[in-house]
């Protein structure tokens, strides 16, 4: 699995990773309640729950609206403000529409809002 995310990452808060949109198994796609990662499984499986269902899930490429039973996305903002679906989440890195790489921060909407000049994927956040 390589370096696992840290875990003051993802949970249930302000500033924490933010599931985009999140279809469990039997039920349809949904948006609300929020959604929030509980445990990571591996760089693209995560524990996922709304509060009420809990399920693990694989992140996705899939557009919002075309996603399938057990699959979920995570939406990030590259420097130049184009969104990507996140493939992969890992410590330090992303990997984002299949095999692109490149380094996160969490909030943000564009290279503006940070202070390097590497390649930089904004993670949306709760």
């Amino acid at each position: 699995m390589g370096r696992p995310i840290n875990p003051s990452k993802i949970g249930q808060g302000t500033g924490k990773i933010r599931c985009t949109a999140y279809r469990f198994t039997g039920a349809s796609e949904a948006t609300a309640p929020a959604a929030y990662i509980t445990k990571q499984v591996s760089t693209s499986k995560f524990t996922v729950t709304d509060g009420t269902t809990t399920e693990t899930l694989v992140l996705s490429d899939l557009a919002q609206g075309a996603l399938t039973a057990g699959t979920f996305i995570v939406e990030g903002v590259l420097d130049d403000s184009t969104r990507v679906q996140v493939t992969k989440l890992r410590n330090r890195t992303v990997q984002y529409d299949g095999a692109t790489n490149a380094k996160y921060t969490l909030g943000g909407t564009d290279k503006a809002d940070h202070s390097t000049s590497d390649s930089l994927v904004s993670i949306e956040i709760q």
